[in-house]
């Protein structure tokens, strides 16, 4: 009766230590968005769109900035717009949002889905739609 017992404990630890050594935590914060948002100055948007349309152009002459306080800033023209932004690392989603009328920024302000984070740039995709909406951002 000893003997399972004792292999069943044998067992588990060794699951436990390869848990351990193998560092699984980093795992969940390797994608992470906000440090790469931060880490760079400033942002455009290469692409937005769906599947049925392009409307990348609206964002033409947009540069966004993000702060680790959760503040985006969209500047244009010299004039600048806040909003929040948050991300959930463990949804893998990231919101925007910007408190104005300005019908091109209420385009951003959504939940959005993390796609992909790389150096080259980062990618969202929103799917409460029709057409999921995506979004290609690159450091400027």
């Amino acid at each position: 009766m000893k003997k399972p017992f004792l292999l069943f404990a044998l067992k588990c630890s060794v699951i436990v230590y390869f848990a351990a050594c193998t560092r699984i935590d980093r795992l969940a914060v390797s994608n992470s968005v906000s440090e790469e948002l931060i880490s760079k100055t400033a942002w455009k948007v290469n692409c937005f769109g769906n599947s049925t349309s392009d409307n990348t152009c609206i964002f033409e002459g947009y540069a966004f900035s993000f702060d680790a306080s959760g503040k985006v800033v969209a500047t244009k023209n010299g004039t600048s717009i806040e909003g929040n932004w948050l991300e959930n690392n463990i949804s893998k989603t990231i919101t925007i949002s910007f408190k104005n009328s300005n019908p091109v920024l209420n385009e951003l302000s959504n939940y959005w889905n993390i796609s992909t984070v790389t150096d080259a740039g980062i990618s969202f995709e929103k799917t409460d739609t029709k057409d999921a909406d995506k979004i290609y951002i690159t450091a400027l």
